[in-house]
Formats: C-alpha cells, structure tokens, sequence
C-alpha cells in the first residue's frame, strides 16, 4: 500500500507538496514548547474566598474556654481521651456527693439542639445509685397479753361420742355434768403444761390418750391440750355405765363482747362452793348434784 502511495505522489508531480506538508507537521510541536513572552499579561484568576468561621453553641464555646484540666476542648492526648466525658471538677462532686448519701446529685447539663438553630440547656435530675430512701414511718404495736390462768377460756365438746356441739368460751369453775351429777369441772388454764385442767369427782374410770393426775388413788385432775381429748366412765344410781367424751377443741385468751354473759354475784358463788366441795371430796363420796350449794 505504501508503494502504491509513493508512486502516485510521483507520477502527480506533487512531490514539492509533500515535503512542505512534512516540514509543517515536525514544526508545530517546536512552536507550542516555546514559552510565553515576557510581557504577555497573566490570566486572571480568581482565588477562593476564605470559609467563614462557624459560630460554635454556647456549651462547646464554655468548654473550649475553660481553665478546668478535666475539661475537653484540644488537651486530648492519644485516642482514648473521650471528647464527651464531664470535666474533672464535675466528677469529684459526684463522687462526693455519692459517699455523703445526699439525696440527688449535681443536675447535668444536657444539649438539645432543636431545629438546625442554636443549642439549648436543658437540666436533669440525676439519681445516685445506692441513695437510701426515707423510712415509713411504722405503728406501734400493742402487747399482747400472755394467756395465763385468769384470763384464759376453752372451746370443749362434752357428749356421748366425738363431733358433739361445740360449747364455747367455757370459763373458770364451769361443771360438767351426767344425769345432773358432777363428774368435772373446768378450773384453770396451766401455762406451764400447756393444757387446761379438769378437776374430777374420785372413782371415775378414765381413758384416752390423755393421762391424769392421781391423788390418795383416784385420778382427780386431767390436763388435757387443746386438740386433745378424754373418755370419763361412771355409774349411776341404778348402776347404769354411762361414758361422756370430753374434747379439747381450743384454749384461748378470755374477751368482752356484747355475747359473753356476765354471771350474777350468786352464780359465782355456787361456782366457787362447788369448786372446793369436788377438790375435798374422797374416794366413795356420792356425787354432787347441781343444787348441793344452793341456798334454802
């Protein structure tokens, strides 16, 4: 291909052409590496305006201010100082304040920025971990009195067998009778044996789990728990056997209500004779009735 160029330059005759077209093509290059003249006047060129200085929020400007040594603001030294931590100053008063045991600690001073506009302060309550709370104020509580021998009373069950009706609030000096004979009587409450004490009328046969006291022979005393019971046999006048259980179901302290009756002067009395007549009774005495210390 290039042959074939070459002889059509010649055979047109435009051999001169050719040449100068060469001359121009190395010569330009040599035109654009020469410099500027001396005397050309310099583009004008516009430099960039300085930025302006951004207005800090109050808060960065205080803390960038401040002489405290724990505070932020270009006295970083290496990555582990936190920009965002409390001055010093503001560290040793809540430590102080925590070991004191002072009900709130120092507010802090919290940034919301609101609106692409300046910061506000908004100030916080901080709690102190570890603050003890008031007391609440307690009642008083009253005393109990202790159950002893005057003030105590029994719920019992008296009947020809278990699960009879319940008699309550049975107090001191209160008989028990069969086929209106006594046979027992309720005489006090024993804090010491933790049970209530039976006086009984000699030559009863007694059995149950409950063991009684003997005198002169003849079991005269029954201390029976509450939850506790005792079968009490006897025979009467026309030599019948008849058995009577007698339950223990609660020993409670004596109270004043609107149901308690308050017996006369004179049952008191009968009580209390019939009281010391059981205890000085011996081993073949008949059996009192209900009216052997009634007055004619």
């Amino acid at each position: 291909m290039l042959r074939n160029l070459i002889d059509e330059v010649r055979n047109r005759q435009v051999l001169a052409l050719a040449g100068l077209g060469v001359l121009v093509a190395l010569a330009l290059p040599l035109l654009f590496l020469k410099g500027a003249p001396a005397g050309a006047p310099q583009a004008d060129v516009a430099a960039p305006a300085a930025a302006k200085e951004a207005k800090l929020p109050p808060r960065a400007a205080r803390l960038l201010a401040t002489d405290d040594p724990g505070a932020p603001g270009g006295q970083a030294k290496g990555s582990a100082q936190d920009p965002f931590a409390p001055p010093a100053s503001y560290r040793a008063a809540a430590a102080a304040a925590t070991k004191a045991g002072s009900g709130s600690a120092p507010t802090t001073a919290t940034p919301a920025v609101s609106g692409g506009g300046a910061a506000t302060i908004t100030k916080a309550p901080a709690v102190v971990p570890g603050t003890p709370s008031a007391p609440r104020p307690t009642t008083p509580r009253r005393a109990t009195p202790s159950l002893n021998a005057n003030n105590a009373s029994v719920d019992i069950r008296f009947g020809p067998k278990a699960n009879t009706r319940i008699k309550r609030s049975i107090r001191r000096q209160k008989g028990l009778y069969v086929h209106g004979k006594l046979v027992a009587m309720f005489v006090k409450y024993s804090p010491a044996r933790k049970a209530a004490v039976f006086a009984l009328a000699p030559g009863l046969h007694i059995t149950g789990p409950t063991k009684c006291r003997v005198v002169d022979g003849s079991c005269r005393y029954l201390d029976i728990p509450a939850g506790e019971h005792a079968w009490i046999t006897t025979i009467t006048a026309n030599r019948t056997i008849v058995s009577r259980r007698l339950d223990v179901v609660r020993i409670k302290r004596r109270t004043a209500s609107s149901r308690t009756r308050v017996a006369s002067a004179s049952a008191r009395s009968e009580a209390a004779c019939l009281a010391r007549k059981l205890v000085a009774m011996k081993r073949g005495d008949a059996l009192l009735g209900r009216d052997a210390c009634k007055r004619s």
